[in-house]
């Protein structure tokens, strides 16, 4: 009794390892699908209004993240967020197409966002939802500027600023000068004294005539850098990007931008943390990584084999 009780349990076991090393497979084959994006300006429904807008602000730069695959998509109002349903780990938070989230529903004063105030930048997520595994790179030569509890500004000769938010493990120090391509942290979920969920939080900081020192629209800029890492469109031989839907016409959660007065320049001697914003607390309640829903399917499934032992005496 006792041993074919032990090998029921196994056997419940290796079922559900199985199953889950099916999951993490078909999260796998999703970053293998044709690299698709959403037009500009379309955020999530509910989400806010976004900027339709086909400038892109920093040609040439290098994708923020070291290698792909990688998901630009909401935080707040995807799978695991605060406005979402599920977990942050979710297959769809690691699926085309792409989704645009600058100038998101936020306090923070926007001058180029329809509401005047928003999201600053885009989000991206890593190859995968582990914090502190994937690392994120300078997109251009430069010097680092200022480092906060949770971000980090990259200063190119321009003066265009380039902020990575949520990091951990940063290796640069302020007043470092650096390479394009060159490290500068990990995607994490840091936030000072919180967590959000695993990203990078990408800004792009410019001056825009007529307008001032402001957040730019970062969406074109870094699809094209990710086109560029992944090879897409370069070669003959790779594959073609796929091309973006049609801009939609203004409606409730689409609008092109007024230009408005300009926002005061920065001031560089405040905290790196003092204006950058960053991702509300997105998964308050849920569950991180994936690790703990996985242990938890285990732990049901052992369960089970103790209830049938039970049921068999």
């Amino acid at each position: 009794m006792s041993a074919s009780l032990s090998s029921r349990t196994r056997a419940l076991l290796v079922g559900a390892a199985v199953a889950l090393a099916s999951l993490g497979a078909a999260r796998v084959a999703s970053a293998a699908d044709p690299f698709t994006y959403d037009p500009p300006g379309q955020l999530v429904n509910g989400s806010g209004k976004g900027r339709v807008d086909m400038n892109v602000y920093a040609p040439g730069i290098r994708f923020p993240i070291e290698s792909g695959p990688a998901f630009a998509n909401s935080q707040v109002w995807g799978h695991g967020g605060n406005s979402g349903t599920g977990s942050q780990c979710d297959i769809e938070n690691f699926s085309y197409p792409w989704h645009d989230n600058y100038c998101e529903t936020r306090d923070w004063d926007m001058p180029l966002c329809p509401s005047g105030s928003g999201h600053q930048g885009q989000d991206i997520r890593a190859a995968s939802c582990k914090p502190g595994v994937h690392q994120a790179v300078a997109v251009v030569d430069g010097t680092i500027t200022s480092i906060g509890s949770y971000s980090v500004y990259l200063t190119a000769a321009d003066g265009t600023r380039f902020d990575y938010l949520h990091e951990q493990d940063v290796v640069v120090k302020e007043g470092q000068k650096v390479k394009r391509g060159d490290p500068i942290g990990k995607v994490s979920n840091n936030f000072g004294d919180s967590v959000t969920t695993v990203h990078l939080h990408f800004n792009i900081h410019q001056n825009v005539a007529g307008v001032g020192a402001v957040y730019v629209p970062p969406y074109l800029s870094v699809i094209k850098a990710y086109e560029t890492l992944e090879g897409i469109g370069v070669d003959a031989g790779a594959p073609e990007a796929a091309a973006p839907a049609p801009a939609p016409a203004p409606s409730a959660t689409v609008q092109e931008a007024p230009v408005t007065a300009p926002e005061p320049p920065p001031n560089d001697a405040a905290p790196a943390d003092a204006s950058d914003g960053g991702c509300t607390l997105a998964f308050a309640g849920r569950d991180n990584t994936g690790t703990t829903t996985w242990f938890g399917a285990a732990l049901a499934l052992t369960a089970l084999g103790i209830v049938a032992k039970r049921r068999r005496r």
